[in-house]
């Protein structure tokens, strides 16, 4: 409405064919808003009127009904989203347990020389259901390296493979002996990976044989040289 009012204030303008004064077109301005203001207020009376008019006839105004409809949706959906987003992630089990549990915050190692002093709390304040200090005497253990299978068989393939170089490069008449030597450990470790049961065993195995390839290789290799 302000925009159509503007309009016919400057066709009326454009129409007197002369130009205006500051002065004059500051008030030609403040009419035409004036104007505009008014309209609205018209405009507001007239639609209260026309829904009293609806009401008292016992008809419903459908635009308003609708555009209600539509502000009560996405108000509902507002509150829905805040009410999803204030919700805990934890349930309340969960974030009992998870305030009324032990906290050790302090341990202490020199007050004790070869002891260790540890301060517990729970819900922000010492301890009361455990003891809220303990005192823990340090122990040293020595004990022996324990080595699985699979690294045992790991080295033993290592001084073997160590020692089938050296005999190959040192005397080029053992070659027969050293190629005959690895042949039938390369059997064995075939035999071997194929009864394993663990995937980790058979790659193991199927190492060592791919070794004793590249070891064979070479050996032939410097044989024909």
């Amino acid at each position: 409405m302000k925009k159509i009012l503007v309009a016919m204030a400057v066709a009326a303008l454009a129409m007197t064919g002369s130009a205006l004064t500051v002065e004059e077109a500051r008030a030609e301005w403040e009419a035409a808003r004036i104007a505009s203001t008014n309209a609205r207020a018209q405009v507001h009376a007239a639609r209260k009127a026309y829904d009293a008019a609806l009401a008292e006839a016992g008809m419903t105004n459908e635009v308003g009904t609708a555009a209600a409809r539509r502000r009560a949706k996405l108000a509902a959906k507002a509150a829905k989203a805040q009410k999803v987003a204030a919700t805990p992630a934890l349930t309340k089990e969960q974030t009992r347990f998870l305030e009324n549990r032990r906290i050790a915050v302090k341990r202490d190692t020199t007050s004790i020389p070869g002891s260790v002093i540890t301060t517990w709390y729970r819900n922000g304040k010492p301890d009361t259901l455990a003891p809220a200090v303990v005192t823990n005497r340090l122990q040293y253990v020595v004990g022996a390296e324990q080595n699985n299978p699979l690294q045992a068989l790991a080295e033993q393939l290592r001084e073997d493979v160590a020692e089938w170089r050296a005999a190959a490069t040192n005397s080029a008449a053992r070659v027969e002996r050293v190629s005959a030597a690895l042949d039938e450990r390369r059997a064995e470790y075939v035999q071997k990976r194929d009864a394993a049961a663990l995937p980790t065993t058979k790659a193991l195995y199927q190492a060592f044989i791919d070794a004793i390839d590249r070891i064979k290789a070479r050996i032939d290799r410097e044989d024909d040289e």
